[in-house]
């Protein structure tokens, strides 16, 4: 059902002079990469692109009081916020008029910047408590609709950006989104809003997303350990290795995607070479924030990440200057050992709960697609789980940790750059390549996990 469109209760706006110019985001050549008039031209766009979301960012963490994603439910009347970097702009969902202390923030913002508010039906605090009792009427994930003899599975659960009320994922295990479609099952679409949106008490979007990836360099990396590195887990399949971090007792780990190992105690290699890395048991996990930290015998982590394709072998890496929140609208890159850097990529959607392939509710996954600045379109490759999600600052020579890769999303055809000679495991199976990149923020995990990040 459509509803009109809601308005704009407030705007602010420069004069157009003021307004920059939308550029594309161009990723920057390799340090050791020969100058020309047009990469020097391209990198000036994109550092200016970092430059305005770094500010944007800034504003952005204001209004937020610096909360996590989910923790700014704590808002009254908070919906959500988005920036804009391409247009140096920045929109707030918003139910009802903000109070004093955003009106002021936006009445004062930064040289250049623009900004808006919309209004929002829902703030994001009642579709939070909306999603809980829809999860409370849910058994394993599974919605009961009317006139279906099998019910239908929830993969995913989210607060619309806008502020208008939930967007539920859903899949039919047995049949492909086509076959779904070809098979005179269409209605299902128009079904499930309605059935979720009864039992969360809230207007429902539905829509059909097949349930998500698991994702199973660089290549043999020694002590002091570092980010993205290829890892050889407990059952011998490639997984990415993220951040350097430090535990509550002192104790120096790198961590990884929770599914990746088998159980609660496990054995880590390096991917080359099959070096001890270190070792996993039940005390430093998360299923929920699909985690899991390696405890390193070596006690030294090199607080930084591994750089560039997965192939590259001279060790180029950038360090790490600490962890930010993430806002829809941010570019990122993500950094999987098989696959490599990708950037250009941007944030759809924050504030997500989605199920895992093994069957294990996230509640807490932001959700990033490859845009057409991304070579490819590929935001990742399968065997990327775990590895880093970052924003680039510094003028790309370090990184802002932003999250984990938990899961992918949204099959596209693998571009010649991505073969079994430039994918690490890519002679062991064909290459898989992603557009959507789902990842827990790392606030949230250093959180729940007492964990202090390592920088470099």
């Amino acid at each position: 059902m459509k509803h009109a469109a809601r308005p704009r209760w407030l705007a602010f706006a420069l004069p157009a002079a003021a307004l920059a110019a939308a550029v594309p985001f161009v990723i920057p050549p390799l340090a050791d990469a020969s100058s020309t008039p047009a990469t020097q031209a391209a990198s000036r766009a994109a550092t200016r692109i970092d430059e305005r979301q770094q500010v944007l960012d800034a504003v952005a963490g204001q209004i937020t009081e610096g909360l996590s994603e989910s923790d700014r439910a704590h808002i009254p009347g908070f919906a959500e916020v988005e920036v804009d970097p391409d247009h140096n702009h920045l929109r707030l969902h918003w139910k009802g008029t903000p109070p004093r202390r955003v009106r002021h923030i936006l009445a004062h913002l930064p040289h250049g910047v623009t900004a808006e508010v919309d209004s929002a039906r829902y703030s994001k605090a009642e579709l939070h408590a909306a999603r809980v009792k829809l999860l409370n009427s849910l058994a394993s994930m599974k919605l009961r609709v009317e006139g279906m003899a099998a019910p239908v599975r929830v993969t995913s659960i989210a607060p619309a950006v806008d502020g208008s009320g939930l967007e539920v994922g859903y899949d039919n295990a047995a049949r492909t989104a086509s076959r779904l479609l070809a098979s005179g099952h269409s209605k299902t679409l128009q079904q499930v809003a309605p059935a979720a949106g009864r039992l969360a008490g809230v207007h429902v979007a539905a829509i059909h997303r097949l349930q998500s990836v698991d994702l199973s360099s660089r290549q043999h990396d020694s002590s002091p350990w570092t980010g993205a590195s290829a890892l050889k887990n407990p059952l011998g399949g490639i997984c990415s290795g993220s951040y350097g971090v430090k535990n509550a007792q002192g104790q120096y780990m790198l961590t990884s995607a929770y599914h990746c190992g088998p159980g609660p105690e496990g054995r880590w290699t390096t991917w080359w070479g099959g070096d001890l890395i270190g070792t996993t048991d039940a005390t430093q996990r998360s299923p929920q924030d699909d985690v899991v930290g390696i405890k390193l015998p070596s006690q030294r982590v090199s607080g930084r990440l591994y750089d560039g394709p997965a192939s590259r072998t001279d060790g180029y890496a950038k360090p790490v200057t600490g962890w930010g929140h993430n806002n829809v609208g941010d570019y990122v890159c993500t950094d999987g050992a098989n696959g490599g850097v990708h950037c250009g990529v941007r944030i759809a959607q924050t504030d997500i709960g989605v199920t895992g392939p093994n069957g294990i509710y996230r509640p807490d996954v932001d959700l990033a697609y490859a845009t057409s600045a991304t070579p490819g379109g590929v935001a990742a490759v399968n065997g990327d789980s775990g590895g880093p999600v970052f924003a680039s600052v510094r003028n790309h020579t370090a990184d802002e940790a932003r999250g984990i890769i938990t899961a992918l999303d949204r099959t596209v055809t693998c571009p010649p750059a991505y073969n079994p000679d430039t994918v690490l495991d890519g002679h062991r199976r064909k290459p898989w390549c992603l557009a959507g990149v789902y990842y827990v923020p790392l606030g949230q995990t250093l959180h729940d996990m007492h964990w202090t990040l390592v920088t470099g």
